[in-house]
This record gives C-alpha cells, structure tokens and sequence, in this order.
C-alpha cells in the first residue's frame, strides 16, 4: 500500500522518477495497450508519495529510452521532470542501439554455432568442395556439451527463483 498525490508542485523535493512503457487498460471492453507511463515519488511531511503521468500511446515515442532517475530529495520535482522530457524527446540512445546492432554479429554467430551443433547430433556427414567430412559414429561430446549446458541453464534458474 502506498499514497497517492493528486497533484504535486514544481519545487518539492523528490524521492526519484521513473518512465517508460506499461501495459495498461484503457479500452472499455478491457482491451490493454501500452502506454508511455511517469511515476514520481515526492515526499510529503515523513511519508513518499506516487504520482503518475500517462502521456499517451507508447508508439507515440518511438525513439524514447525508459529511464530511472534515483533521488534522495536533493532534486526537485522540476528538475527531474526536465531530464525526463529532454531524454523523451532525444533520439541518441536508439541510435546508439541501431548502430550496435548493426556491427553486431553475435547473433549471426550464435545462429551458425547452433546450426552446426544440430548437424552434429543428427550425426550427418558433411561433403563439399573443401571439405569432407564423415560421421560413423555417435557424437559423444556433443551430447556431453549438451547435457552440461542443460545443467548450468537449471542451475541459473534455481538461482533465480
């Protein structure tokens, strides 16, 4: 359970500010649509208090970056209020994003490890110009590569949890 402000002024000091999408209802049939959500928390006498601002459709910022700005209540409202839309309103970290994606080839890397592991377990042969190679016999350690990936995976998810 927490407080709820209905409204909140310019110069109070501020717990911290927090923006980006949330799914959230607003069709009345119960639809849900992501929406680009501001939560502040200002503090008010002894107590923190939550304070939400829906600025529309979360496709309306296509380029937006969620952001935390943490505060202890040496910021005021305004402040953190102005880094928030200055970082809305700025593209710099999507194309930031674009430009390591682009030079990336740890997913195009991941793809062609994964595909050659499958070509191991099926135990195919493989018979080309530069190469040749055959398979007679059952990939041992494949499998055992397998077994201890499956193994660290479990063992992160128990962590997890």
């Amino acid at each position: 359970m927490h407080v709820v402000a209905d409204r909140i002024f310019p110069s109070e000091p501020c717990w911290g500010l927090q923006e980006g999408p949330e799914q959230r209802v607003v069709h009345p049939n119960g639809g849900q649509e992501m929406r680009w959500v501001q939560r502040l928390w200002v503090i008010r006498g002894d107590r923190k208090a939550k304070f939400e601002t829906d600025f529309g459709p979360a496709s309306d910022f296509p380029d937006a970056t969620p952001v935390i700005y943490p505060s202890f209540g040496e910021n005021t409202v305004a402040q953190l209020q102005w880094l928030a839309e200055r970082d809305r309103h700025s593209d710099k970290w999507a194309k930031r994003r674009k430009e390591m994606r682009a030079e990336s080839t740890l997913i195009a890397d991941i793809l062609r490890q994964e595909e050659i592991m499958m070509e191991v377990r099926r135990n195919r042969s493989q018979f080309g110009p530069l190469t040749s190679v055959q398979r007679i016999d059952f990939p041992h350690e494949a499998v055992r590569q397998r077994q201890k990936e499956r193994l660290i995976n479990a063992r992160s998810r128990a962590k997890r949890t």
